[in-house]
């Protein structure tokens, strides 16, 4: 029977090679959060208003943090034993662009029904054009579509989601570019860009910076340390209890630090060291194989739930915000499952085929990392 102190005590780190976890379940739990805090938005803008607004404002930006968390967390895991640098591009690339440009080209084609624009000028309009060029090369995710859904405090934004796209592609290029210099291959250095990453961002939030790119170096000042947060506890998972009672210590560190530059890091260690936590347990019986086992929609929901968040708005105007949250939840699972099935699953398979995995010879020695 086990203890307190064995629960106290007891270490929670698994491992992403047993293929059985609950971090797909994790995602799309995340999503939905977030198309939840957007439900609050697209019919009220922006900024939020009352307790209940700001809460789920926050708890929003804990799912964000999260998503970049557990990126961290098992990107690294690939990169790290990681034998083609080809290889590991194009798994990002065929992670985030079939999904992407698909989105791309619903929302062009179902805003024709919601523009005040006649069907010939939306298409030959320069902006309609100018929409996918801005959001697949992510200089202007934020970007609208002419005439699209006016009336709406959001109608500026055809996909406001995708504006974290950027940074996700960030990171990977960053890792990308540590892997071809030879500097991201050894726990250690790992842990190293981790503490840069973190101090960076530190630096950043305690004395600012205005000049070329100042939005983006802000915002990846939030990111860039979640995400190298959730690599350090890939890389230290060997020496690393991931316990309950070092949950409750991160947790005191990160209301401890609250008030300092460095309290969105201690906060962002904390979400790590709960949801690694919580991807690792071992959830019994048909319930933990159904979420260990679930289809990953989480990308489909993200990049799908703002335009059909808008499109309800609009056709349904007389809808409270909890009515809104409901219907984007009840029309976002089927056509995020369409994506995946139509479009996700079918270009990771064309991936596989135009870049196989190296198989790797088991009788060798292996090389400590």
């Amino acid at each position: 029977m086990m203890t307190v102190r064995d629960f106290w005590l007891r270490d929670g780190m698994g491992r992403l090679e047993d293929k059985s976890n609950n971090f797909t379940a994790m995602r799309i739990l995340f999503a939905l959060m977030v198309l939840y805090a957007h439900a609050l938005i697209i019919p009220q803008g922006l900024p939020y208003v009352g307790a209940w607004q700001v809460t789920a404002d926050f708890l929003v930006n804990c799912a964000l943090d999260g998503f970049f968390i557990l990126s961290g967390y098992m990107i690294t895991a690939s990169a790290m034993k990681s034998t083609s640098l080809t290889g590991y591009a194009a798994s990002r690339i065929f992670r985030i662009y079939p999904g992407l440009i698909a989105s791309v080209i619903v929302v062009m084609v179902a805003t024709m029904f919601f523009t005040s624009l006649p069907a010939a000028e939306y298409w030959t309009h320069r902006e309609t054009w100018l929409f996918p060029v801005k959001l697949l090369t992510q200089a202007d995710p934020l970007a609208g579509l002419p005439g699209a859904f006016e009336g709406l405090p959001t109608a500026y934004r055809a996909n406001a989601p995708l504006w974290t796209i950027r940074f996700e592609l960030l990171a990977y290029l960053g890792v990308g570019l540590l892997l071809a210099a030879g500097l991201y291959k050894h726990k250690l250095l790992v842990l190293f860009w981790a503490l840069a990453a973190c101090a960076g961002g530190a630096l950043v939030i305690q004395f600012g910076y205005s000049g070329p790119g100042d939005d983006t170096i802000q915002t990846l000042s939030r990111f860039a340390p979640a995400f190298m947060i959730g690599a350090a506890f890939h890389a230290g998972r060997a020496h690393l209890r991931l316990s309950p009672a070092l949950i409750v210590l991160t947790l005191a560190a990160a209301l401890a630090s609250s008030h300092l530059a460095i309290g969105g890091i201690m906060k962002d260690v904390f979400l790590a060291a709960l949801f690694i936590w919580m991807g690792h347990r071992h959830i019994p019986g048909r319930t933990g194989e159904a979420v260990r086992n679930v289809e990953d929609i989480s990308y489909g929901i993200y990049i799908l739930h703002w335009p059909l968040g808008q499109m309800l708005a609009v056709s349904l105007p007389t809808m409270n915000t909890t009515l809104l949250a409901l219907a984007m939840f009840l029309a976002v699972l089927p056509v995020a499952w369409l994506m995946r099935v139509l479009v996700e699953s079918p270009s990771l398979v064309l991936k596989s085929k135009l870049f196989p995995r190296k198989r790797v010879d088991v009788t060798k020695a292996a090389v400590p990392a």
